[in-house]
This record gives C-alpha cells, sequence and structure tokens, in this order.
C-alpha cells in the first residue's frame, strides 16, 4: 500500500512527467547546451525558460513531504545524484538515531524563485534557479539549485543544491528570447579559470593542505583557505590522539555547468567527494561523529574511511578583473562509511 506522502507526490510526478513530455524536445548541440554528453533529439527547446518556475516549487514541494516522514522512496523520485546520495544518507543516519522526521516543524516557504534555463535540445537536460526560503523564526536563506532530466521520458530532478549569502544576485546573461546563456568551449580564454577545471584545480588545492600554501587561483574564505585550514587541524589532532588521518579531495561526476554574468565572468556548480581516512596507532578506532547508520556504536575499528560529497557553487571573474575565483557556497554530507575489523 502507498503510503500518504507517495499518494501526494503521485500526482505531481504525473504532472511533471507530463510537462516533460510536452515541452520534450531534441538536438541542436550548439553552444546554447549545458554541459555534459547530449544525445540529439530534435529541435525545439527542452524547457521554456517561463515553465521553471512551476518545477522549482514541485519539487521543493515534495522534498518538504519527503522530509516530514523520511521518505526516501519518495525523495529518490524527485533527486538525483549527488542530491540524493547525501539526503539519502541523512536519512539513514537520523532513523539509526531514533528520529522520524527531517523537518524542524515549521514549514518552509518558496518567497522568490529566479530560473536560468539554457536553450537546450538534447538530453540530459540542465537549468539552474536561485531560491529564496523563508521559515517563521529564522532569517531568510538563499540556494542555487540545478536540476537535471537525463532523457524526454523522465522528470525533472533536483541534482545540486547550495546555500550561498542572501545577498548574492548573478547578473546572468540572456538571450532575446529570456535563454541563460552558457559558457562555450572557445570562450574560456575570456575567464580567469577554464570552467572545465574550477572542480579539478579546487580538488588539488585543498589535497594539498599539508603545505599550507595559499592559493594563487582560489580567493581565500570559508570554503578554501579556512577549509584547507581545517584538514590540517584535524591530521594534527589526531595525531595527537595516536590515529594517523589524511584527506584527499577528488573531482565529482556531474560535469561543471558554467552560466555566463553579464560583467564578462560566470556562475559555475559542480560536486566533489572529500575521503578521509583514519588509521589506529595506538587502541583501536572508535565510531566517529555522524557515523549513525553506517557503525555500530559498540565496536571498534583498525581503520574507517568517510566519504563526504560536496555541492559547490563559484564565481569565475573575467581575465580582466584583479579577482581571484570565490567559492560562494558549499553543502555537503557523509554518502558512505568504510571500515576494516
Amino acid at each position: 500500500m502507498k503510503s500518504k506522502s507517495q499518494k501526494w507526490w503521485a500526482g505531481k510526478l504525473a504532472a511533471l512527467l507530463a510537462v516533460a513530455v510536452l515541452a520534450a524536445c531534441g538536438a541542436d548541440t550548439g553552444d546554447g547546451d549545458a554541459a555534459g554528453g547530449s544525445v540529439e533529439v530534435s529541435k525545439d527547446p527542452v524547457l521554456l525558460p517561463a515553465d521553471a518556475a512551476a518545477i522549482v516549487q514541485d519539487l521543493n514541494d515534495g522534498s518538504d513531504t519527503a522530509n516530514l516522514t523520511l521518505d526516501a522512496q519518495l525523495q529518490d523520485s524527485i533527486e538525483t545524484h549527488p542530491a540524493r546520495d547525501i539526503d539519502d544518507a541523512n536519512f539513514k543516519r537520523l532513523s539509526a538515531l531514533g528520529r522520524t522526521t527531517a523537518s524542524s516543524g515549521t514549514p518552509r516557504t518558496v518567497e522568490d524563485i529566479k530560473a536560468y534555463v539554457p536553450r537546450q535540445t538534447s538530453y540530459p537536460a540542465r537549468f539552474m534557479a536561485q531560491v529564496r526560503l523563508a521559515r517563521e523564526g529564522s532569517q531568510p536563506t538563499s540556494r542555487l539549485r540545478l536540476y537535471e532530466k537525463e532523457a524526454a521520458d523522465q522528470p525533472w530532478k533536483l541534482a545540486l543544491y547550495v546555500t550561498v549569502p542572501v545577498e548574492f544576485a548573478p547578473e546572468i546573461s540572456l538571450d532575446a528570447d529570456g535563454f541563460a546563456l552558457m559558457v562555450g568551449e572557445d570562450e574560456a580564454d575570456g575567464l580567469k579559470l577554464d570552467p572545465s577545471r574550477v572542480s579539478l584545480e579546487m580538488a588539488s588545492y585543498l589535497s594539498g593542505y599539508p603545505s599550507g600554501v595559499d592559493s594563487s587561483i582560489f580567493a581565500p574564505g570559508r570554503h578554501t583557505s579556512e577549509l584547507s585550514q581545517s584538514f590540517k587541524d584535524s591530521a594534527e589532532q589526531s595525531a595527537q590522539a595516536t590515529i594517523t588521518s589524511s584527506t584527499r579531495v577528488e573531482s565529482g561526476e556531474l560535469p561543471v555547468q558554467a552560466f555566463k554574468t553579464a560583467d564578462g565572468g560566470a556562475v559555475v556548480m559542480f560536486d566533489q567527494l572529500a575521503v578521509t581516512s583514519y588509521s589506529a596507532t595506538g587502541d583501536r578506532l572508535r565510531p566517529i561523529s555522524g557515523s549513525e547508520g553506517f557503525l555500530e556504536s559498540d565496536q571498534s575499528y583498525d581503520t574507517i574511511e568517510r566519504s563526504v560529497a560536496n555541492m559547490v557553487a563559484a564565481v569565475i571573474p573575467p581575465t580582466a578583473s584583479e579577482s581571484l575565483v570565490q567559492v560562494i557556497g558549499l553543502t555537503g554530507g557523509t554518502v558512505d562509511i568504510q571500515h576494516t575489523p
């Protein structure tokens, strides 16, 4: 028997699929297509800018319903990698702690949606939205979200969500029909960093935390220099407790999405994986914080490896600018923990 939340979402999902099929299109693999292995289908846009806000609202409502009862099946119907992996793991952890909801109890309200839809005629198709959320008793928050549609007969799903400063207001470049312009391969020279390399460069910088060297590419801040320092501090603190730890950061699977801005720069979204390994040089390891649902609380281990998926948003300035690449948001969570006895 379907749960109440599953029945609620069935109508929403059917509606989204109907929109998907009606708006489904095909394939001009020109500069307008979002990055990532497209397959030619037709010549009409996959999605019109005017239709994107309704998708954002419906998926937001579905997420709120899933959070209310830790409904992973519903969540998996509206999210895809890596957002799905992060949120499913969180549900698993909350269940292990005896929780029955991920909701704070106070509904969140969507105050504003700004959707940026590239002119795409092939799949997978993607679009970005900046969503302003409000919750009674709390300050408003702002999130950049990336949505993905794998094929004409598949629904739109949430792939990335990154909390960014509320005051962040990118001026995304649009064409005459209101479609967002993407950075083409032949336009990367106009930027301080080729968007296709931003995730690799950030991963290399963060993985080099033992050196303590500042980046010449990324501006210092919470998600760059401070994060690198936290990796170093953690390793030093572990050593004092006779534990060896090290962290490596890898570029994620999702192709970097680069949206042009009016000042000649770009807003980019991408994912990464941070893997921290722990090994005991003295007593065996006890379960680490946040490992509920992955490790037994009454057991000890020789080694533990924790994988954290991170969703990232950054601004790449134009070549003429004196600014460095600014990482404006990073949201993540544990997706896996492995161990040896």
